[in-house]
């Protein structure tokens, strides 16, 4: 899968794949491989190069995504190009729909909202699973669930619609 990264302020792409158990990660021409385990929920161990590092996703106060590394906060955004371009019509200040798409092929693990609940921007709404490792889809505008069109334990395609923010 695609993916736009933005860490400290620089924006870079890559690509993400897992393959058997490892993740791989393709960034500035150089190919990174990890095993990647998840020993409880929000909690990765992930081995790189003979090293072991406990990796945690955590909200910010700002609302802001950040990684945990060894105790270390990184800022980060990570977008799914597909998804990116799956919401181009929504305009996260408008009205209008926003869809929500399955990054990548998967299992609902979560569903976090209810239709008609309302929803910020940024804010989660569901939880897939791909290769032990969980992506949270998140809103890309404040407004209203008017649709879920899957269920904890169901499995997703990629591309595949989820729910519907409008």
């Amino acid at each position: 899968m695609k993916l736009q990264i933005e860490i400290d302020g620089q924006s870079k792409e890559a690509d993400f794949v897992t393959v058997n158990d490892l993740a791989q990660l393709t960034l500035d021409e150089q190919m990174h491989s990890a095993e990647v385990s998840q020993p409880e929920p929000g909690l990765y161990v992930v081995n790189l190069k003979n090293r072991v590092y406990r990796c945690a996703l955590e909200k910010s106060p700002s609302g802001e995504t950040e990684v945990v590394v060894n105790g270390k906060r990184i800022p980060i955004k990570v977008r799914d190009k597909k998804h990116l371009r799956g919401n181009i019509g929504a305009d996260a200040g408008a009205g209008g729909k926003a869809t929500l798409i399955s990054p990548m092929p998967g299992k609902i693990v979560r569903v976090l909202l209810n239709v008609g609940d309302e929803v910020v921007a940024n804010q989660g709404v569901l939880i897939v699973e791909a290769m032990k490792m969980q992506n949270e889809v998140q809103s890309p505008k404040a407004g209203t669930v008017a649709e879920i069109r899957v269920a904890e334990g169901q499995t997703v395609n990629a591309g595949e619609t989820l729910a519907v923010i409008e």
